[in-house]
């Protein structure tokens, strides 16, 4: 298939009214002009696969060594917290963290640009293969296969749209290509953004012709727009709207659909990784994919652009070159200690959880970490105690593993050795599989997942009449989870607490806690001021390195102390929502921010 060099569109669709030039990654046999394209079915398969490249690169992918919707979402919660090596390592996202961000925010920026790039692509598709363009113009071409495509760009369309909302409260909708002259304005509220998802996803569904899983097993539709992932967006988007009946009926065509089933309790961690790429669970992630045509100049190494998460997969490890050996887990790369569970969250989890294979697949204790993972040692196999006075294991640094606790995050990480604890001895696939190195995180990029679509249905259901099934979708969750609690009834305090642990580092807890808030269902004040002290972090250190400490040089034991930080107080009525970023502001001047955002500019 040839390779497509767009001619100069005007990108006013990035909201920012600049313009840009768009390369479809597909091989080249050729240089086609616009007014010459756009003309055959191979010419819509053209421009959805570069829709979907796209997507990969700039939404699942990476901005520098952070992929900005990760960062964002899950550091903004009140559950994580930034590492790095100290309080200004990883500064331009944990300034999330620590609600520290303004309008020139580059992690910001990026990632609000990146969402209108996918758009961007999204209305290629359409506005050129439907009337949906600024003069309603026909299209040079219809088929069958067409429409399909179309579809699938409507359903990537709003999802985008759909996370935009939820994030900025009120951004533009951009239903077509925007040319040079035009400058998109602000939706009128987050309802009118979050009522045209639904009615895009209700198009999609409708047509007829937009692909669907063909039941649990099928891998392949998990990489694309299909009728499961628009029935979970309209869903999800009902739910943000408050409106539980629309989401009930569309969460639950999915779930009555058979088409997707949470796997089992000891492969719960496969869900972060290779092993579980298009796992009946999946709803939709995007495959990853290197193009060696295709060089990442970026870098100035020539290598091949891995559109996935290259150099998270360094964020979301361990500070390495502050143990004492090289975990095997990770063997291979260095870790830079991203994101870390708070300490009381995961005391919390721990006393709900247990040892579940969901809380082990998430964190270890101190004790597991020590002595239950393997390191670069000679000892693990050897005893206990042999082990607590093993030089090759713990924090050798004496300024310790900053913004932990005495609990290790591993989610995220990327396991080059399947780690045993979770395994059982069983042989699963290591996550760096494609010969490019460790540092790339190479699993398909997490977008929808059906514990949280059971979540979503569980909670709509409180309070009417399907109560019975939402109550029967909750307790999937927690049966799967292993952690011996069974709800009864169904309560959204049962709800909001399962979905906690269920959904942790997902990027969902943040957008959540705002829209309980709404509700009147959660003080956010309280939650982000007040439940516990976020001027200060835990730092945890070894004794077994520490002169002067009872288990020098005789038993490694993790404690912690506790170093200040710089903590905005989360502000009601302003932190909600992120602020749209200066540069945006400057370009487009119809682009205005809400709330206490409106009041600072």
């Amino acid at each position: 298939m040839k390779k497509i060099f767009i001619p100069f569109v005007a990108l006013a669709a990035l909201a920012s009214a600049s313009s840009c030039q768009s390369m479809l990654d597909i091989p080249q046999k050729g240089v086609v002009a616009y007014e010459d394209f756009y003309q055959s079915d191979e010419d819509a398969l053209a421009a959805l696969v570069s829709m979907y490249a796209n997507f990969l690169q700039q939404v699942a992918g990476t901005e520098g060594i952070d992929n900005p919707e990760q960062v964002i979402l899950n550091y903004s919660a009140d559950d994580i917290l930034s590492a790095g090596g100290d309080r200004d390592d990883h500064a331009p996202f944990r300034f999330f963290d620590e609600f520290r961000y303004d309008v020139t925010n580059g992690t910001l920026k990026q990632m609000y640009q990146r969402y209108y790039y996918a758009i961007y692509h999204a209305n290629l598709v359409i506005s050129n293969f439907t009337t949906e363009n600024r003069t309603g113009a026909e299209p040079k071409w219809k088929s069958k296969v067409v429409d399909q495509y179309v579809a699938e760009a409507r359903v990537m369309r709003a999802y985008v749209h759909m996370m935009l909302a939820l994030t900025w409260n009120c951004p533009p909708i951009l239903d077509r290509i925007y040319e040079g002259d035009e400058l998109p304005v602000n939706s009128e509220s987050q309802e009118q953004v979050l009522k045209w998802v639904i009615d895009e996803c209700e198009k999609a569904i409708s047509s007829g012709v937009l692909p669907d899983r063909n039941g649990p097993t099928d891998k392949d539709n998990t990489a694309r727009m299909n009728v499961g992932f628009a029935r979970f967006v309209a869903g999800k988007a009902a739910m943000f709207m408050n409106d539980p009946a629309t989401a009930r009926k569309y969460l639950g065509d999915l779930i009555n659909s058979g088409d997707y089933a949470l796997v089992p309790s000891e492969d719960f961690w496969t869900n972060f990784h290779i092993a579980g790429d298009g796992s009946s669970e999946k709803i939709f992630e995007p495959n990853f994919l290197e193009d060696p045509a295709f060089t990442n100049n970026a870098w100035g190494s020539g290598a091949p652009i891995q559109r996935g998460r290259w150099m998270v997969a360094n964020v979301f490890c361990w500070r390495t070159d502050h143990l004492a050996s090289e975990p095997k887990v990770h063997a291979g790369f260095q870790g830079w200690n991203g994101g870390a569970v708070q300490e009381d969250f995961a005391k919390k989890f721990l006393e709900h959880d247990g040892n579940s294979p969901r809380r082990l697949a998430c964190f270890l204790t101190g004790d597991e970490w020590l002595y239950e993972m393997e390191w670069n040692s000679d000892l693990n196999d050897a005893s206990l105690e042999a082990k607590k006075s093993d030089p090759k294991r713990g924090i050798n640094n004496t300024d310790g593993v900053f913004s932990h606790g005495t609990y290790f995050e591993w989610k995220h990480m990327v396991y080059i050795n399947p780690p045993k604890i979770l395994t059982h001895g069983k042989s699963y696939p290591s996550d760096n599989v494609s010969g490019l190195g460790a540092a790339s995180n190479q699993k398909n990029f997490n977008v929808a997942r059906y514990a949280e679509a059971l979540l979503l249905y569980a909670e709509a259901c409180i309070g009417s009449s399907d109560e019975a099934k939402g109550l029967a979708a909750l307790q999937a969750v927690q049966e799967r989870s292993g952690s011996g609690k069974i709800s009864d009834k169904l309560t959204w305090e049962a709800v909001a607490e399962e979905k906690q642990y269920e959904m942790w580092f997902e990027s969902c807890r943040f957008h959540d806690l705002v829209r309980w808030s709404k509700q009147g269902k959660v003080n956010l004040d309280q939650v982000f001021n007040k439940a516990y002290d976020k001027t200060k972090v835990p730092v945890c250190h070894d004794e077994f390195w520490i002169e002067g400490k009872p288990g020098y040089q005789k038993e490694h034991k993790l404690y912690v102390e506790y170093a200040p930080v710089t903590y905005v107080p989360f502000q009601v009525g302003k932190h909600e929502y992120l602020p749209f970023p200066f540069d945006f502001q400057v370009a487009n001047p119809n682009l205005h921010n809400v709330l206490g955002w409106a009041s600072a500019e």
